[in-house]
């Protein structure tokens, strides 16, 4: 382990422990807007995929309890997780939730770097093709072409959660794709959101409508040494071995959604 100076290390701390504080309680502005909000024409699909081309990672060193970086990884988004209130494994939309956990993957400490944009597509009841298309070439940065089609699986598993999720006649339906990908021996966490309106056809279930989606599609870079150096702290968090966070989603039993429009 790279030899790091005690300042260096005291103001690391600091930062983590500042990322572990709670948020402050909505103020009266906060309260008045979330009153317009109505909870039952929203929805949330969340689902989980990590993939691995083979390449090497460092040893593990303190950190050999966890059994692979991987669950290293997915133990420090559980850790966004559970400091947000997010439940990716339910189905209720909650605003607040969504958007503090978004704040806190996106400012995890143990990053080396964080990269993230803004996409739009237009999609039809015929054509999802561009919404898998706006996902693709970010997220193919950090995956093979193969290990990227599980994440189009997911995404059709999410699709059909969204598909049988009754509630009111339209609804808005909230989908996060989390990303663990090891790649060139590096590892990387990241998180895709994107929101679809949708209609209910008795019979038929819902369908998304004609509209221009977007798209926000972002990844960190693991710090292993800087991992390594606070290997106290993360040993004291409740751990989440990688495939149980593949699997602690609402989507994560559905079958693939098996309509052309994927492919058109």
């Amino acid at each position: 382990m790279t030899e790091t100076s005690q300042p260096q290390l005291s103001r690391e701390a600091v930062d983590i422990a500042l990322w572990q504080m709670s948020f402050p309680e909505l103020d009266a502005a906060a309260r008045s807007v979330l009153k317009e909000f109505d909870p039952d024409s929203n929805a949330q699909g969340v689902g989980n995929k990590a993939a691995g081309d083979g390449s090497l990672l460092p040893d593990l060193g303190p950190l050999s309890k966890f059994g692979s970086w991987e669950s290293v990884g997915s133990t420090i988004v559980h850790r966004a997780v559970t400091l947000s209130g997010f439940n990716p494994g339910s189905e209720k939309f909650d605003p607040v939730a969504w958007s503090i956990f978004l704040q806190k993957f996106s400012t995890i400490p143990f990053f080396l770097t964080y990269t993230f944009d803004n996409r739009d597509a237009s999609i039809s009841k015929t054509s999802l093709k561009k919404a898998v298309d706006a996902v693709a070439d970010l997220v193919q940065n950090i995956m093979t072409p193969e290990n990227f089609q599980g994440i189009v699986t997911t995404i059709q598993k999410i699709g059909q959660l969204a598909l049988e999720n009754e509630g009111r006649k339209q609804k808005n339906s909230n989908q996060q794709v989390g990303v663990l990908s090891r790649h060139q021996s590096t590892l990387y966490l990241g998180a895709v959101r994107t929101a679809l309106e949708m209609e209910y056809k008795s019979g038929k279930g819902y369908e998304q409508l004609n509209q221009s989606i977007y798209v926000y599609r972002g990844y960190g870079v693991l710090d292993f040494e800087k991992c390594k150096r606070h290997a106290d702290t993360l040993l004291k968090w409740d751990g989440q071995d990688v495939d149980d966070w593949e699997k602690d989603t609402a989507s994560a039993p559905m079958p693939p959604n098996d309509s052309p429009a994927w492919n058109q």
